[in-house]
């Protein structure tokens, strides 16, 4: 008796390490798959043509491009890169990690200028921006900013704006608080939630702010300031200034479904 239950401890200890071989197998095997895959989807990657983009309308005909499937039929493989603030998109493009973003034109000179990279413009989009004031802070004329805070990004055309509006405050020795607030979903929040003064927003934040009771102080939607720009080296390759082509095809067929 004693013999068979010594039998079976060692027939179950065998069993158990032939288990545990094969789980660690299964392991092994499941990284190498997954070092394989990620290997696989780097390749693809790098061979993509990748656009950063914004939240914003302006970049619809690109979202739209793409979930129809149009960059597809046209045979670019097209890799879109999804930001917040015009921020991220300069990143982007300063340290290469995309062939082309969306940007404003004033943006374009503080990369040209600032950053050193050299850029091919695109199309121009229609980004603009609207100066919103928030219910609490009851404003509803360019004076009543005195003492008061303003959202814009840290470049770019609403900083430009934002000091525009504020100029002639600031020569009669009041004070405008202008804060950089680059993302563009933060910046709304801060304004609906009355933790600023005022905040300049594209849309469709802009037209969800106003839902939510913002005021329109100034509305600069007739100025179209957006742009598609492309880095200058990545076009310099006979394959992505192809892949370039036909990104352009494509978002000027989406623009008229």
């Amino acid at each position: 008796m004693k013999r068979n239950f010594v039998f079976i401890i060692l027939l179950l200890s065998v069993l158990s390490c032939n288990v545990f071989l094969i789980s660690c197998d299964d392991e092994e095997a499941r990284v190498r798959l997954s070092k394989a895959e990620r290997e696989k989807l780097r390749i693809e990657d790098s061979l993509a043509l990748k656009i950063g983009i914004l939240p914003t309308s302006d970049c619809d005909a690109i979202r739209r491009a793409d979930s129809l499937g149009i960059f597809d039929s046209l045979g670019v493989d097209v890799h879109i890169r999804h930001y917040n603030a015009l921020s991220e998109c300069r990143i982007a493009l300063k340290f290469n990690l995309v062939e082309g973003a969306v940007v404003d034109s004033a943006l374009v000179d503080v990369l040209k200028d600032k950053d050193s990279v050299a850029l091919t413009l695109g199309p121009a989009t229609s980004l603009s921006w609207k100066l919103l004031t928030s219910t609490k802070s009851r404003i509803v004329r360019a004076e009543q900013l005195v003492d008061k805070i303003i959202a814009a990004d840290s470049h770019g055309y609403t900083r430009k704006y934002a000091d525009m509006v504020t100029d002639s405050l600031i020569k009669k020795q009041k004070k405008v608080y202008i804060i950089q607030c680059e993302d563009v979903n933060v910046r709304t929040k801060m304004l609906t939630t009355g933790n600023v003064d005022a905040a300049f927003l594209p849309e469709p934040f802009a037209s969800s702010a106003i839902k939510s009771g913002a005021r329109v102080l100034r509305d600069y939607s007739s100025q179209s300031k957006g742009v598609i720009a492309f880095r200058k080296k990545a076009l310099a390759d006979k394959r992505i200034k192809q892949q370039y082509e036909l990104f352009l095809k494509g978002v000027e067929i989406a623009k008229k479904k």
